[in-house]
């Protein structure tokens, strides 16, 4: 249960009722951390479709240069049970989404043995023209793999047949990049952001944990550090400005950051919390990095009275709850980065929640306070909202029509279209 297999876990209910029949091959469970293991997660996965999981079989240099990404380890044995699967049976698409980028590669590779058309899916940026952020203290490694994904990417995209990205900016910088390519062009590649599953919420009873009935809980879910400074600096912003003219308004309000660094241990530092004590906002902000499964971070979200959504200093950032958030009819607040283009986002969706917007040198949009206010009014009401107009298009079933219209428009192409 990692961020980058929901899209697929979604569309193995979806396509086939729509005629795609479909299986999956991924890396096995002795290439996966054991804080992603999830033993109450088998409902959430459709037990009708094949799966084909492989195993390691790492080379002694992986050992010696303690390479763990699974982008490599697992490249070797998903290109030789994809070649047997491609060999045994006629598959009419392969379809490749994950964050793991190399593996981007056998893409290409299967199509010139076996004439298989394939589709990308861009969950993030591969290659960056420049890094604003980075997840590592490693520079060398940040440098050589920025050099070797420039090399990859041109020939995993090169041969492609389509291309699928959670963000528009990710195509527009592809193409800026590679210019015309053929998986490049209008009704070949399609922006279809990430999808939320009404199911996912049903299946997640709300928390037994007992709570004062008098209290507020606003909820965060997702990685944090300094990659979302930047939008939770906005809101702690105005939330001390709220204190200083309204403190009522925050009395026995609680904000609670759940699962924002994964590999989070007891003393180590919780940059959020520090963001929100810098701001006098000790008693009301509570950070829990360590992560939490998908199944508990659903039962927040029916428990608590309200919710945050924090972005990224990223012009092409999408946040892959955001429906999945608003599905949940609480109170939203969403703090982006003013050119995101979830930004639009709220802009057509009015009922949708509330939106605080930064910038280069700026903290936030001059309308903060009024519009926190408004939401802590809302979550203070308990108050519930009826979006289903407003997401019905951003739902499992919605984005696998779209991605059938994809494949059946790749697949409709001839061979030679797409060069290998």
């Amino acid at each position: 249960m990692i961020a980058d297999m929901h899209r697929v876990r979604h569309l193995a209910w979806e396509l086939p009722k729509l005629d795609w029949e479909t299986e999956v091959l991924y890396p096995g469970e002795q290439f996966q951390r054991a804080e992603y293991f999830e033993p109450n997660a088998a409902p959430l996965f459709n037990p009708a479709t094949p799966l084909h999981q492989v195993v390691p079989d790492d080379p002694w240099f992986f050992r010696l240069l303690r390479i763990r990404s699974i982008g490599w380890r697992a490249f070797r044995p998903l290109a030789a049970a994809g070649a047997e699967l491609l060999k045994q049976r006629r598959f009419d698409l392969i379809y490749i989404s994950t964050a793991n980028f190399p593996l981007f590669c056998l893409g290409r590779r299967w199509a010139k043995r076996f004439n298989v058309p394939y589709v990308l899916d861009y969950h993030d940026p591969w290659v960056r023209d420049r890094i604003n952020y980075s997840t590592t203290n490693h520079k060398f490694k940040v440098w050589l793999m920025a050099k070797i994904s420039r090399w990859m990417e041109s020939y995993a995209i090169s041969g492609a047949a389509g291309v699928v990205s959670v963000s528009p900016v990710y195509i527009e910088n592809l193409r800026r990049r590679y210019g015309q390519l053929h998986c490049l062009r209008p009704g070949l590649s399609e922006n279809i952001p990430f999808a939320a599953r009404e199911q996912d919420l049903l299946k997640a009873d709300s928390s037994s944990e007992t709570r004062r009935e008098e209290d507020r809980e606003i909820v965060y879910v997702g990685a944090g550090g300094a990659i979302m400074a930047k939008s939770f600096t906005a809101i702690c912003s105005a939330l001390a400005e709220l204190r200083e003219t309204e403190p009522s308004l925050l009395k026995r309000l609680k904000i609670r950051l759940f699962g924002t660094y994964a590999y989070w241990k007891s003393g180590d530092p919780k940059p959020l919390q520090d963001i929100a004590v810098g701001f006098g906002l000790g008693d009301v902000v509570e950070e829990f990095p360590a992560r939490i499964s998908h199944r508990k971070a659903m039962q927040l979200i029916r428990r608590c009275h309200g919710v945050l959504i924090l972005g990224v200093d990223d012009p092409g950032y999408v946040p892959s709850k955001l429906f999945m958030y608003a599905l949940s009819g609480k109170p939203l607040l969403a703090s982006f980065r003013a050119d995101a283009p979830s930004v639009r986002v709220f802009t057509e969706k009015t009922n949708l929640g509330h939106l605080l917007t930064f910038k280069e040198g700026t903290l936030s949009s001059p309308d903060a306070v009024p519009i926190v206010r408004q939401f802590i009014r809302e979550v203070r009401d308990r108050r519930r909202f009826d979006r289903s107009s407003e997401i019905a298009d951003y739902l499992a079933p919605a984005m696998a029509r779209r991605h059938v219209k994809l494949f059946e428009r790749v697949c409709s192409e001839q061979s030679k279209s797409w060069p290998l």
